[in-house]
């Protein structure tokens, strides 16, 4: 901010009649800044106090900031509490809210994917400078880099349980597949024709899937580094891929607007799951307990799930569920294996 020249004398007085109202503990700094800054220290009135008045103004005024914050910030907060499919409101506890609490910094290009580590305090970040960075998210300290993509990486994820192998996908076509003891790529996963954009690993660690633009899901073997199954169905870029926890089912997203659920034995599509408007970004298949939180947030309940009575003996009975997110801005929650969508969510405002 500039100050006029007026301002600047008006400035210069009321220190001048601060210092002068101390008595003599300024007597020096008086008689350097008065002859400095042109004033007359007889003109000088001590007594009226400007600089210390403007000084509780500036206090008053930041204590009313704060108070005003406080309300629009409550305020927002009841807002965001809408009604949700099923009823109840949504909960933004869960949200994160600055100030971060580190920053981590290295990557010469943008990051376009992280990954956490299963055991230790380990994150892996895939960026489009074509290397993995690994930090201590606990001490926020850089620990090393992973070189050997010549393309953005696009996904990253670490083997079940250990977290002893790293998979990590690229734009230059290929997986690698790194050891965490070593640091080194122990194998290079290829065979796509095209960008790939997702990868994860089955609940064993035994098998990794990876998806392409190339329009397909394969399935390697991790010992042996071979693409032993080929997924083959959706007709555009297929942009992610799940397993679920038991590793029977893998799922896929695509911008072809559908979901399409696998047998992972065989590799045989079991449903197509359409009902998205846009490019279907991300999909997860809910764990066999999964059951409770789905009728919490209010998605309808299965038929045969929960605990059914048969000739007088309680059966323990779960059903599966997957979910998937889009660019049309909505989250779905489907019946997999029926091909039913039972819950829409749609408060985000962008994809």
């Amino acid at each position: 901010m500039v100050l006029t020249d007026k301002q600047k004398h008006e400035l210069h007085q009321a220190m001048l009649e601060y210092m002068m109202s101390e008595g003599d503990r300024f007597a020096k700094s008086i008689a350097a800044f008065s002859e400095e800054a042109v004033l007359d220290t007889a003109a000088c009135d001590s007594g009226k106090g400007i600089l210390e008045k403007k000084w509780t103004a500036v206090i008053r005024l930041q204590k009313k900031v704060l108070e005003l914050e406080a309300k629009v910030g409550s305020r927002l907060d009841g807002e965001s509490n809408r009604v949700r499919p099923g009823g109840g409101k949504e909960d933004s506890k869960g949200i994160p809210k600055g100030p971060s609490l580190s920053s981590l910094s290295g990557h010469r290009g943008p990051v376009v994917s992280v990954t956490v580590h299963p055991v230790y305090s380990l994150v892996a970040s895939g960026s489009e400078d074509c290397t993995v960075k690994l930090w201590d998210y606990e001490s926020a300290q850089y620990e090393r880099t992973l070189k050997g993509h010549t393309g953005a990486v696009t996904a990253l994820t670490f083997s079940p349980s250990t977290g002893a192998v790293l998979a990590s996908v690229s734009a230059d076509m290929s997986a690698k597949l790194w050891d965490m003891t070593t640091f080194q790529c122990t194998k290079t996963l290829r065979g796509h024709d095209h960008t790939l954009s997702g990868v994860c690993f089955s609940s064993s660690g035994d098998h990794l899937y990876t998806c392409s633009r190339d329009q397909t899901v394969r399935c390697w073997e991790v010992a042996s580094g071979f693409c032993i199954r080929t997924l083959s169905g959706h007709t555009e870029w297929v942009k992610c891929v799940t397993v679920s926890m038991d590793g029977a089912l893998v799922a896929s997203g695509s911008s072809d607007h559908n979901v399409i659920v696998w047998r992972a034995e065989t590799g045989a599509a079991i449903q197509t799951l359409r009902g998205h408007e846009h490019v279907v970004e991300s999909v997860a298949i809910g764990p066999l307990h999964f059951s409770a939180l789905v009728s919490l947030i209010g998605g309808k309940q299965q038929e045969g799930e929960g605990e059914e009575k048969s000739t007088g003996v309680v059966k323990k009975t779960d059903a599966v569920y997957l979910v998937s997110g889009s660019r049309d801005r909505t989250v779905r929650l489907w019946d997999p294996l029926k091909a039913h969508c039972l819950a829409v969510y749609s408060s985000h405002e962008n994809w």
